[in-house]
């Protein structure tokens, strides 16, 4: 029995430190009710660099998908970097690989992305709404 015991805390501390390593690896934190600085730059950098006109208001999809979708679900970080620099032949999705803002911002456009994909953020204004939620 003292066994079983020691075995069962055994696994589920190595589960806890396997969670928290999960967690630690987001490339966005949010603290005191707030995202991370490199999300709101991300934020600020879709909203900026034009991919709202394409992608909707906080990137929930309108002529182009759902980016908060495309990056927790269907792309790597390395695949979505790979189509927003060089576009993606026969749709609408024009290459930034000359886009200064975005190529600089990419790090800050994923984890911003990431975090909408996740539902942490919600699609408001940042600035107003600190996670993007007006609930």
């Amino acid at each position: 029995m003292n066994k079983l015991i020691k075995s069962f805390a055994i696994s589920s501390m190595a589960s806890m430190i396997s969670f928290a390593a999960y967690a630690e690896e987001k490339p966005y934190q949010v603290v005191d009710g707030k995202i991370s600085a490199n999300a709101m730059e991300g934020w600020k950098t879709y909203n900026g660099g034009g991919c709202g006109g394409c992608h909707g208001r906080g990137g929930k999809g309108a002529v182009g998908p759902n980016l908060g979708d495309s990056v927790t679900i269907n792309l790597t970080k390395e695949q979505f970097v790979d189509v927003v620099a060089n576009g993606k032949p026969g749709t609408f999705m024009k290459p930034h690989k000359t886009n200064k803002r975005v190529m600089d911002n990419m790090d800050n456009l994923y984890a911003y992305l990431l975090a909408r994909g996740d539902g942490v953020l919600g699609e408001e204004n940042l600035i107003k709404f600190p996670l993007g939620k007006t609930e």
